[in-house]
């Protein structure tokens, strides 16, 4: 199964910015999902799906679980090494896991299912679990309430033509992971995630957005030039802010 043409050419390109920018997810999801391994009666397996540049990685692996990283994009992959150079990592992707069945307790994916073909990563991940794992999904989201945050997404997504992928903005995960019928019901946990920044954070952060990374030079310049202008008018974003997130955690288990 090969990667999405601009998630593999964005995050290729933007690999050193996003492991430096990108935010870690909330202590309390990350604790939430170290709790259910920690709570089995043997050691715990975990495979981090689409680990990237190890972001979730390193954070359970700081918490002393035994993590195996899965990631297709060589660029991104280099990153994770650099950060985590004794986790074992692995290239393949979501949709073609090389383990044998029932070779994990928890399987995680942060920030990636969303670019995943859904039903086939839904059965790998039924597959490599045992009987009763756990399924977690993490993503950090942008508060959109916010005037600055949803003007700098109408304008990026104006300049790029939008998201090249679906979202729960499209169909909820609960149904998407229902309709695979491999797994209990999905529930969804958030929590605040407020990172701390300043705008050529927000502008460096833009540029680890793989449909922003892919653009053409002129283009992406011109974006991020706009970007600037559009914090500019925002008296509260000179100096340090906090860029209003929060990380949201899907939960459910495989079938006994």
């Amino acid at each position: 199964m090969s990667v999405h043409p601009i998630a593999a050419g964005g995050f290729a390109a933007a690999a050193p910015t996003y492991a430096r920018i990108r935010p870690t997810y909330a202590r309390a999801a990350v604790g939430a999902v170290a709790d259910l391994a920690r709570h089995r009666a043997g050691p715990a397996r975990v495979v981090d799906v689409a680990a990237g540049t190890g972001i979730l990685t390193g954070q359970l692996a700081r918490l002393g679980l035994d993590c195996t990283a899965v990631e297709p994009l060589a660029p991104m992959a280099r990153q994770l090494r650099l950060a985590l150079p004794a986790t074992p990592v692995v290239h393949a992707t979501a949709e073609a896991l090389p383990f044998a069945a029932a070779a994990f307790q928890l399987y995680t994916a942060a920030q990636a299912f969303h670019w995943f073909d859904a039903p086939a990563a839904l059965d790998e991940a039924a597959r490599v679990l045992a009987p009763g794992g756990d399924f977690a999904l993490l993503f950090n989201v942008r508060d959109e309430t916010v005037p600055w945050v949803r003007e700098l997404t109408a304008l990026v997504e104006e300049r790029t033509g939008g998201r090249p992928y679906h979202d729960h903005r499209e169909r909820p995960w609960s149904d998407v992971v229902a309709a695979s019928g491999r797994f209990s019901a999905l529930s969804e946990q958030r929590f605040a995630n407020p990172v701390p920044t300043d705008a050529a954070g927000v502008l460096d952060r833009l540029r680890s957005t793989s449909f922003v990374a892919s653009l053409a030079t002129p283009e992406r310049e011109q974006l991020l030039d706009d970007a600037t202008t559009l914090l500019a008018t925002h008296a509260e974003l000179s100096g340090r802010f906090e860029y209003p997130h929060e990380t949201v955690l899907y939960l459910c288990t495989t079938a006994r």
